[in-house]
């Protein structure tokens, strides 16, 4: 499948998106909201390791590489790609980064010949995309006929009341279920759809967290205070959003969960702390590495 370079350079990423804050895999320092986000992120890549042994593998999202490393482990060859220049150069110099070739990319087209990739993850990206159907489009084409292509994304339904925009500032669009089910079907013939859980204390944290920055965009801040903050570079906006969450935001007191904790589901998508997705150009495929479902 080929795709007109003009057509790719209608999709335009938000310039913000460049900006985005480095996403770490460590459990060094943090919260446990921190601990909580931690664990929802390297479990897609605790999937997606399933299903990378001696494959071609392409990270779009890769931001400073922390999953990208792990998938490198069994993939016979990884590339990550960022829209944001200070994500690739923390992921080149990680001590782990190895052969992973990292890439700065312009964020409206992929840089490689069709049915480049037998693995294609996209981890917490679609929702910071303003044109959806190129981007997906392009993940297609470089998709081989017989390959898979994993999304997570946030889960709309516990973080969003009906209609209202995303209340992070680098997410564009944030999806429910059948949202994210109706389009990425527009573009793979087979998608399957679930949900992501945790315990109870460790899911009530997370639960907390996006109640509590729902609550707030209900009541916007006064608009001088919300212009302020637009222009502030990242590094300054995160320590104040920390400060404005208060203790009931922080979870000061950490918990000692792993990704084996953590389990994805069929049912029970509305209460999904993320949604992942397995998309297929062939559907023997969406099978394969699959992991169990339950605790």
């Amino acid at each position: 499948m080929t795709k007109d370079p003009a057509t790719r350079a209608e999709r335009r990423v938000p310039k913000r998106q460049a900006d985005h804050p480095l996403t770490h895999g460590s459990d060094e320092g943090g919260t446990a909201s921190d601990d909580a986000l931690r664990l929802i992120h390297l479990k897609a890549y605790a999937e997606a390791a399933r299903r990378s042994t001696g494959r071609s593998v392409l990270d779009i999202g890769c931001n400073d590489g922390y999953g990208t490393t792990i998938l490198a482990r069994t993939a016979g060859q990884v590339t990550g790609v960022d829209v944001s220049p200070r994500a690739i150069e923390a992921a080149k110099v990680r001590p782990d980064a190895g052969e992973v070739d990292f890439r700065l990319i312009d964020g409206a087209s992929l840089p490689f010949p069709d049915s480049s990739f037998d693995l294609v993850t996209a981890f917490q990206v679609i929702e910071h995309v303003d044109d959806v159907r190129p981007f997906l489009d392009e993940i297609r084409r470089v998709t081989a006929p017989d390959g898979t292509v994993l999304f997570t994304t946030p889960n709309a339904s516990i973080r969003l009341d009906p209609g209202m925009a995303p209340w992070n500032p680098f997410h564009v669009r944030e999806y429910t279920a059948p949202e994210l089910e109706a389009e990425l079907t527009s573009v793979f013939p087979s998608v399957v759809v679930r949900g992501l859980f945790a315990p109870e204390p460790l899911a009530e944290i997370e639960l907390a967290r996006a109640a509590a920055a729902r609550e707030r965009a209900r009541h916007p801040r006064p608009m001088p205070l919300r212009l302020i903050l637009r222009v502030l570079p990242a590094s300054l906006k995160a320590p104040l959003r920390r400060l404005r969450r208060g203790p009931a935001g922080t979870h000061a007191t950490r918990v000692d969960y792993s990704v084996d904790d953590l389990w994805l589901a069929d049912d029970g998508l509305d209460l999904a702390l993320d949604l992942h997705a397995v998309c297929s150009l062939d559907a023997t495929e969406l099978n394969a590495g699959a992991g169990a479902a339950g605790p």
